[in-house]
């Protein structure tokens, strides 16, 4: 999982957890620690009975992100991963995009790398938001075009936007 010290990460490792999964989780290096929404599920990795692993990581790193698929085998990968800052996606807005579009590219690539040499399915889930559709009218749906207004939005559209115009590139990679 990719963006596992997020919100939404930190509520879908519990979810998976008490699912029973074993949880992989990616966390970018920051100068200070970024983990308090994941503390209270992390066990030392070594003792027995461990089901969640955090692994350093960063979405603009493609090749730790095949590093990774390739040590881990997931059977399900699911990528909360976006710069979303308000402020941040505006003072940068290449790395908005390099971080959420580029590094779902990254990762899709990765995936179809791993399946394409292993033979072995992998399930891809791309989080996403309503505001990638700006102002398109409701209700919304998979083929409502994307109409992001701002750079935050085109950032956190591009993940869903490589996957929705790309999914070509990826053949056994099941979306």
């Amino acid at each position: 999982m990719t963006g596992a010290t997020g919100q939404d990460g930190s509520y879908l490792i519990e979810l998976l957890l008490a699912k029973g999964y074993e949880v992989h989780g990616i966390i970018r290096r920051a100068s200070l620690f970024n983990t308090e929404r994941i503390d209270h599920v992390y066990q030392d990795p070594h003792e027995t009975g461990a089901r969640f692993f955090g692994h350093y990581g960063d979405m603009t790193d493609g090749s730790v992100l095949a590093r990774l698929v390739e040590e881990i085998k997931p059977d399900e990968v699911y990528n909360l991963a976006a710069q979303s800052h308000v402020r941040v996606s505006f003072d940068l807005p290449d790395y908005t995009a390099d971080t959420t579009a580029m590094g779902a590219l990254r990762l899709l690539d990765a995936l179809r790398d791993h399946v394409q040499r292993t033979a072995r399915e992998v399930r891809y889930y791309q989080a996403g938001s309503s505001e990638m559709f700006g102002a398109a009218p409701a209700p919304q749906d998979e083929s409502t075009p994307f109409y992001p207004p701002q750079s935050l939005r085109r950032g956190q559209g591009g993940g869903p936007l490589v996957w929705r115009e790309l999914p070509r590139i990826l053949w056994p990679v099941h979306l």
